[in-house]
């Protein structure tokens, strides 16, 4: 998928995006032709880690 759509996903910027690419804290992309894709079932499984990261510890 294209930047501009997860970052419509996601409810960021495209801005947002670039600087979480950058500063390697994003979801995993691959560059094909020095444009940055996504793989949805990628930024799902992220953001499910994010989720466990900052569940309640019991």
């Amino acid at each position: 998928m294209h930047s501009r759509d997860i970052a419509t996903y996601l409810k960021v910027s495209e801005s947002t995006l670039s600087r979480w690419r950058s500063a390697g804290t994003g979801p995993p992309f691959i560059r094909l032709g020095g444009i940055a894709r996504y793989r949805i079932d990628a930024v799902d499984a992220w953001l499910a880690e994010l989720e466990r990261d900052h569940a309640p510890q019991e």
